[in-house]
């Protein structure tokens, strides 16, 4: 590997794209985007990556416009496919948190809210502990592997320069947002549907017996139902996220053939 200071300005193109792809890519998937991970460790994981994936790559610059607007539209689609990438990961995350955040509404775990590091808002104690077990399966899965192996593959499905929107690529990105929501329901479906009949029962018992107080015995209840059929469904949410996340080097594939 040439030392840094003998890099031809061809050469330093080449490797700012590939960190401007990269970067996008890191700032977006989950964990990584924390804020809790300083902003030094960011920069110098990225940079490291793109300096390992620069001697691997067969990129050209020598087409390579060399005015300030000319690279700055390249710099631009560069950024693009880093974030779409990075999007469809966040996604399948997403899509546990918010099975849990319907969940531990039911549950009257709303008014117990945490701050999520990643998007730095407020969500139920519910939705974290999935996010956080969702993630942990991730990694388990050797996920941070295949989105590496995505990374380099993108430069050959998708060399800089060559980037475009097309039907396809739009497409999968909105088939991919709209499983969001229908993952979670087919995840957290048993658990949603015990909670409803649970708070239907609440009901019925109020009229029945007028002299309980439903407020104090349906909380417990309530929470009890829940965490039982989250016990339950445990095993069943992991075949399917581990399912998700295998095919997820098939889905990098598709959205860059799209590109």
């Amino acid at each position: 590997m040439e030392l840094i200071s003998d890099y031809t300005f061809n050469q330093w193109a080449i490797f700012l794209l590939i960190l401007l792809r990269t970067g996008a890519l890191f700032i977006t998937i989950p964990f990584f985007s924390s804020s809790n991970i300083p902003a030094m460790v960011k920069i110098g994981l990225c940079l490291a990556l793109s300096f390992m994936l620069q001697p691997l790559l067969d990129i050209s610059a020598d087409a390579y416009p060399r005015e300030i607007i000319g690279f700055s539209l390249l710099a631009a689609g560069e950024l693009m496919i880093g974030v779409i990438m990075g999007l469809c990961v966040r996604i399948l995350i997403a899509s546990v948190q918010i099975m849990g955040q319907l969940a531990g509404f039911q549950m009257g775990f709303a008014v117990a809210n945490v701050i999520d590091p990643i998007g730095g808002e407020q969500v139920s104690i519910l939705a974290q502990f999935c996010y956080l077990m969702a993630f942990l399966l991730f990694l388990i899965l050797d996920g941070h592997m295949l989105i590496i192996g995505a990374l380099k593959e993108s430069f050959v499905y998708v060399p800089p320069g060559t980037f475009g929107i097309s039907s396809s690529l739009f497409e999968t990105v909105m088939e991919q947002a709209g499983s969001m929501f229908t993952l979670a329901l087919r995840i957290g479906a048993p658990l949603i549907g015990a909670l409803l009949f649970t708070q239907v029962a609440m009901g019925v018992v109020a009229k029945t017996v007028p002299q309980m107080n439903i407020l104090i015995v349906g909380f417990p209840v309530t929470i009890s139902v829940g965490m039982i059929f989250l016990a339950l469904i445990m095993a069943t949410m992991v075949s399917i996220l581990s399912g998700r996340f295998l095919g997820l080097g098939e889905l990098m594939r598709q959205l860059l053939r799209g590109m």
